[in-house]
């Protein structure tokens, strides 16, 4: 399955690292660390989703459910972002600095900036599940295929027979036709891809008709015509198949709104361990019943 990758570098400050410590393991893992001295509990089966993608394991850590929760986690994620990148910007020219009050002054604004950004991760945590620490990939569950509506245009619709108001999507003062709801990973991801091929080609034969009136010599002239005529057979195809199958036209001008989506986070390998045996007590114990006693 293809997946939209969210990998932001480790946080590494070393002015203002906190000391070492072991790698945060997800709340599946706290829970069965059994405290010292106290009796072990029975082995409880514990269900998460997990997804493979290039042969690395990730755990869902939070579904974003609508269109709006998930403008909000984008918008949430580029500002982190550009608060890590500030964070080591600042670092880089406090190590630069020339003079002792010019890096003391820098040192002032890199801690203000550090814990601005630390705060915002924990914030970050426990909206969405989500750490700098960690890598991600965020899988779309549901697309809405939305163009825009003139209030004329929406007065028009609101007409027709068989209008439904939950056809429109309001956007502060803006209007938009959900002329289609994509629901599904593979859904989503065979329909961008059937989307994206046919804009290319689209694009495509645009380019070759651009480049029609710079062919002077008739040997020239038949080759881009032929070459047009192909091209706008195979747009034209491609055009009626989507319609076919989705009923409609795709509109001069649209968009793609991500109305769903999954988030996971890589699991290092000593968590994907405690997964396992949480998910399959059983068969851990039936490996430690079959382990050599130790001599």
């Amino acid at each position: 399955m293809k997946t939209t990758p969210l990998l932001l570098s480790v946080l590494a400050l070393t002015a203002f690292a906190e000391e070492a410590k072991p790698n945060k393991a997800l709340p599946i893992a706290a829970t069965q660390a059994a405290e010292a001295g106290k009796p072990a509990e029975a082995p409880k089966t514990v269900q998460v989703e997990t997804l493979t993608s290039d042969g690395k394991t990730f755990v869902l850590v939070k579904v974003i459910g609508d269109p709006q929760a998930f403008a909000n986690f984008q918008n949430d994620v580029q500002t982190i972002s550009q608060e890590q990148q500030q964070v080591a910007q600042v670092k880089q020219l406090a190590e630069l600095a020339l003079t002792t009050p010019e890096r003391e002054a820098r040192i002032r604004e890199l801690e203000t900036k550090f814990n601005r950004l630390k705060t915002d991760n924990e914030t970050m945590a426990k909206t969405y599940g989500f750490d700098l620490t960690r890598q991600y990939v965020i899988v779309p569950t549901k697309v809405v295929v939305l163009t825009a509506l003139t209030n004329e245009d929406y007065i028009k619709a609101k007409a027709t027979a068989g209008f439904k108001e939950e056809s429109i999507l309001n956007a502060g003062d803006k209007k938009f036709l959900i002329k289609e709801t994509v629901t599904g990973a593979a859904e989503v991801e065979a329909f961008k891809l059937q989307l994206q091929r046919i804009i290319e080609a689209k694009r495509g034969l645009q380019q070759l008709i651009d480049a029609q009136p710079r062919f002077t010599k008739e040997e020239d002239k038949k080759k881009i015509e032929d070459a047009i005529a192909k091209t706008k057979a195979d747009v034209d195809a491609a055009g009626a198949e989507f319609k076919k199958a989705h009923g409609y036209d795709i509109p001069t001008e649209f968009n793609l709104q991500t109305a769903e989506a999954k988030l996971y986070t890589l699991l290092s390998d000593d968590e994907k361990k405690n997964l396992d045996k949480a998910a399959d007590p059983k068969k851990d114990g039936e490996a430690k019943k079959d382990a050599p006693a130790a001599k």
